[in-house]
């Protein structure tokens, strides 16, 4: 069974101002590795959050098109 995930995320470019109306929240139940086909293009990942088990996801376990250092 999938889990659920809180993703915070702006369609603003990484590096420019973001305010609180920029950000969005969401929650899907999926796969992680199937969050990025779920959002907009262009979306910059700002959090990743897991609801079934109640902790935040390590950036190192984000998708990979999302890591830092990795680009999309």
């Amino acid at each position: 069974m999938p889990q659920t995930y809180r993703v915070r995320y702006s369609l603003k470019p990484s590096g420019q101002h973001q305010t609180g109306a920029d950000v969005v929240t969401v929650d899907f139940q999926t796969e992680l590795d199937n969050i990025p086909g779920l959002l907009p293009p262009g979306a910059y990942i700002m959090y990743v959050e897991d609801l079934t088990d109640n902790r935040a996801v390590h950036w190192t376990r984000w998708p990979k098109a999302y890591r830092p250092g990795f680009g999309a």
